[in-house]
């Protein structure tokens, strides 16, 4: 039955129907709140950040101007520096009055830190002044080994920045102007520096505003949490610019991004979507958290009242009706204290129809395993009476001939066949037992074909424990040698009949293939057609009643199975296929566990075992 059919789905779907657009709507009202003020957020942020970019660009744009006026100027300094060698005075009185101007140019760009000029003629001493005091040492081994890299890479002239780490760790933007006679002006910009109106912004203890390089480098000196971690900011570089939400380790962040037009940094703030919502309403927090956690409470309780008095006994009473449909007679449901009056007479009902069937169901299955014995016998039987006058017959024979050695070996061998046969209170026989009661019969043969039948019995030791049903095999080796070796043509050689066994790796459960083929003409093709249409397991063809007799026994002993197959050999021949559960109890053995089992261990002879 389908489960949207059944009256639990359809309570529970009802309770839901009605519920849940209640809850979906004041969710939806909660979600939709929180998505403007995180849209506000976006855009004041946003608007905040593209102004501290675009005012931060107007400095690095008007700083190269200023460079690029410094270098083409004609005033007294410059051209002294240019011109005057070292040691004249004039040249350290230049170099003085250009440092003092650098101190009033610091002062009027607030957000450089530091002017230079670099002379090739004092390569280890540059002119600079700065605002940061402390760091004179760092700053002019920082120069110095830009400016010898710059005037012998000679770069092209941009107004681009170029991004420096010194040695202290802090990072700069850096932009040097070649002014000729091996001299360079330049500037440095901290980006700490630019970063500091940004810096002030709430942005939570989780959150951080920073400057980041174009590969996701820190450029600004803070501390960033540890969830923003290189990865974080490698996710962050491949964001469009502005303002997007970003999930990282299972937590949201607005993250808003903008780049410079005049070097390679990003400028970025991070601020988690829990700190952006924190300020909601407590009204918003209760539609958020506690109206779904509400409505999940009172559906689960509504369902375990509901799994209590009615889904419990109600899955109980299905449980048994299943268990008595897969034959499970011995089922009875357990009287429970809380069931309502109408599953209780449900439950009582089912007990007693339960009982009434059980008993039904063992008389006629004792009947029917009265009727497959005695069927199973019959089957045994049915095998005996002709072979034993077919083997007086050949003794009778030897006797006129007076061929009395044959007579006494064919009498040892016809004595321990009958033995065989004569055990009649077995269902099965060791494979061992019928190969050697095949051994008996092939060298009976042998004794009166002499040169004629030759044989081969080749079965692993592992495999001669095997139980089977006595006689199945023999039949087709006696058909074999009946109807094979009577249509062969003759060639000189004998007729040979092959036994052997193999594991069937192919089987799903453990199975062994007992093979038996012979060199005779085959099986014709009518034949093969009848046996392949299953004719004969349909107790068919009477005049083959010995191919009917093993198939009939073998779907008695392990039930429905298409486990013998007939067909011919390539190379000429017929081959018998009958694979054999290994280490398995047979149907037929399952059926009367427990009952005393007798049973005849007749034979059938080999022209009534199936003709070809």
């Amino acid at each position: 039955m389908r489960y949207w059919r059944s009256v639990r789905f359809r309570i529970i779907f009802g309770f839901l129907l009605i519920v849940a657009p209640l809850v979906l709507f004041l969710m939806y009202n909660n979600l939709y709140a929180a998505r403007i003020v995180r849209a506000q957020l976006s855009a004041n942020y946003g608007s905040l950040i593209r102004t501290e970019v675009n005012a931060n660009d107007t400095l690095l744009k008007s700083t190269y101007n200023f460079l690029i006026q410094l270098g083409t100027s004609n005033d007294s300094e410059m051209l002294s520096l240019k011109t005057l060698p070292v040691s004249d005075p004039e040249y350290t009185f230049a170099k003085v009055r250009l440092y003092n101007r650098f101190l009033i140019d610091t002062n009027y760009y607030k957000m450089v830190d530091t002017f230079f000029v670099y002379l090739t003629k004092e390569s280890n001493y540059p002119l600079y002044a700065t605002q940061n005091i402390n760091k004179s040492s760092a700053l002019n081994l920082l120069l110095s080994t830009y400016s010898s890299k710059f005037i012998a890479d000679q770069p092209l002239q941009s107004d681009r920045w170029e991004i420096l780490t010194a040695q202290d760790g802090d990072a700069y933007l850096i932009k040097a102007i070649d002014i000729g006679f091996g001299m360079l002006d330049g500037a440095l910009v901290r980006t700490d520096t630019l970063n500091q109106t940004l810096a002030s912004l709430d942005v939570g203890s989780e959150g951080s505003v920073f400057i980041m390089d174009g590969g996701g480098s820190l450029l600004s000196s803070i501390q960033l949490p540890d969830r923003l971690d290189r990865d974080f900011r490698t996710a962050v570089l491949h964001m469009n610019p502005g303002a997007d939400t970003l999930r990282w380790k299972n937590k949201n962040y607005l993250v808003l991004t903008e780049a410079s037009q005049y070097s390679d940094i990003r400028y970025v703030v991070v601020t988690p979507e829990s700190y952006i919502l924190k300020n909601l309403p407590m009204l918003q927090k209760m539609l958020y958290y506690w109206v779904p956690l509400l409505s999940v409470i009172a559906i689960c309780g509504y369902l375990l009242y509901l799994q209590r008095f009615l889904f419990r006994p109600l899955t109980g009473l299905i449980g048994g009706m299943r268990k008595l449909g897969y034959g499970m007679l011995d089922v009875r449901l357990p009287a429970q204290a809380t069931d309502t009056r109408e599953f209780s007479l449900m439950t009582t009902t089912f007990n007693e129809m339960a009982r009434q069937i059980e008993a039904l169901k063992i008389d006629v299955y004792e009947e029917q395993l009265r009727v497959q014995k005695a069927e199973y016998k019959h089957l045994q039987m049915q095998i005996n009476p002709h072979f034993y006058m077919n083997t007086l017959n050949i003794i009778y024979n030897m006797a006129a001939l007076k061929d009395y050695a044959s007579v006494q070996k064919m009498s040892l061998h016809l004595a321990d066949y009958f033995r065989f046969l004569m055990h009649g209170d077995r269902t099965t026989v060791l494979l061992e037992s019928e190969l050697a009661h095949i051994r008996h019969y092939l060298e009976i043969q042998k004794l009166r074909y002499v040169d004629m039948l030759d044989y081969e019995i080749s079965v692993p030791p592992g495999h001669l424990k095997l139980n089977i049903s006595p006689l199945l095999l023999q039949p087709f080796v006696e058909n074999a040698i009946v109807h094979g070796l009577a249509r062969r043509q003759p060639d000189g050689t004998p007729f040979r009949v092959l036994i052997h066994s193999e594991e069937a790796a192919e089987a799903p459960v453990p199975y062994i293939r007992v093979l038996i083929s012979d060199n005779g003409p085959g099986f014709p093709p009518a034949l093969l057609e009848a046996l392949d249409g299953g004719i004969f397991a349909d107790g068919m063809g009477e005049k083959h009643l010995g191919i009917w007799n093993v198939l009939r026994r073998y779907r008695i002993m392990y039930g429905e199975q298409e486990g013998i197959q007939f067909r011919n050999s390539p190379e000429g021949g017929a081959v018998v296929e009958v694979m054999l559960p290994f280490q398995q109890q047979s149907t037929f053995q399952e059926m009367h566990t427990g009952i005393t089992q007798q049973e005849t261990g007749d034979n059938d002879d080999g022209k009534d075992a199936g003709g070809r």
